[in-house]
């Protein structure tokens, strides 16, 4: 069982200095850009998803908790459209000491029960190429390739 907590002020500076630059090794290692740039690219994109942080409407920042042992294991964050039906998960992190003991499919379980109460039909995601784990996880809960980036490096 996997608890979802609601991400106080605190947690969330402390997981934006944390995201921004993980995000920005993604998009450097996936996209061959400088990290300098990268970091740019994800500053402005947290700035832009999340203009009034924790307040901002649609999104959703959760600690992942498990009662069993009285930790968090993680943090999901996630957003929810009703124009379109759909919620969109943004990031699912499973700490280091964590990982391969099936806290991301319970988050991901979750997840799907809670967009599900509020009538929500459909997730979608977008994962790096580089991701093979969470390709995998993601592919055996049911989810399905709905459109591929592919890049050359010249």
């Amino acid at each position: 069982m996997i608890k979802l907590r609601e991400m106080n002020d605190h947690e969330f500076n402390n997981y934006l200095s944390f995201m921004i630059p993980d995000y920005a090794k993604d998009i450097s290692d996936n996209y061959n850009l400088p990290i300098d740039k990268a970091m740019e690219e994800s500053e402005m994109m947290m700035k832009d998803l999340l203009p009034d942080g924790l307040s901002t409407e649609g999104q959703y920042l959760y600690n992942l908790y498990d009662p069993v042992i009285a930790k968090e294991v993680g943090i999901i964050w996630f957003s929810i459209n009703m124009e379109i039906n759909r919620a969109y998960l943004y990031h699912l992190y499973i700490k280091e000491a964590y990982r391969q003991k099936g806290y991301a499919t319970k988050a991901l379980e979750e997840l799907q029960d809670r967009v599900r109460g509020r009538g929500i039909d459909s997730i979608a995601l977008s994962v790096f190429g580089n991701n093979e784990h969470a390709y995998r996880l993601y592919t055996k809960l049911g989810f399905t390739s709905s459109a591929i980036s592919m890049h050359k490096l010249l």
